[in-house]
């Protein structure tokens, strides 16, 4: 497990700022580390918001509890029950299921985003932002790349689980 938060880490690091929120990959890590471990991948994505929140900077954009008020890191919250989701869905031996899992997943992690955005920039903020505002600079950008990156960590997933399968 420590492989894969460091793995978060780094694919946090990895970043290039794009108006409110940085190009990661961290969907990446939560895709492939979730699809890996399972479930458990959870406890991995918990570890790191909390390290996150008490300091280190782990974030894409730094640390510590005031992050809590930035407009992105909803997503970071995102990454606990969508690792979940596509954690659970990783056991199956249908191929296609994964795919769909991780699209949910995808999913998932957009809603809770593009909510806790929503509220930030008109609650904390104050700035009034219409929904369609709030899709247009939290996902709209980003889209593309994340749909790429669930079906690329899907395929290396399956590439990697032969060897893993082996290992048991």
């Amino acid at each position: 497990m420590g492989i894969a938060l460091a793995l978060m880490i780094v694919c946090s690091k990895i970043s290039f700022l794009v108006g409110a929120i940085p190009i990661t990959l961290q969907t990446f890590a939560v895709f492939i580390c979730s699809l890996i471990l399972g479930w458990k991948a959870s406890i991995i994505f918990i570890v790191y918001t909390a390290l996150g929140l008490i300091g280190l900077p782990i974030f894409s954009s730094g640390g510590g509890f005031a992050y809590i008020y930035a407009p992105s890191f909803g997503f970071i919250i995102s990454f606990i029950p969508a690792s979940l989701i596509i954690g659970i869905a990783s056991k199956s031996d249908k191929r296609y299921l994964k795919y769909i899992t991780s699209l949910c997943g995808l999913l998932l992690i957009n809603v809770i985003g593009v909510a806790y955005m929503y509220f930030i920039y008109n609650y904390y903020m104050e700035t009034q932002k219409s929904l369609l505002t709030i899709i247009q600079i939290g996902v709209l950008p980003f889209i593309l790349k994340d749909i790429v990156v669930a079906a690329v960590s899907c395929i290396i997933y399956s590439r990697i689980k032969i060897v893993l399968d082996k290992n048991e």
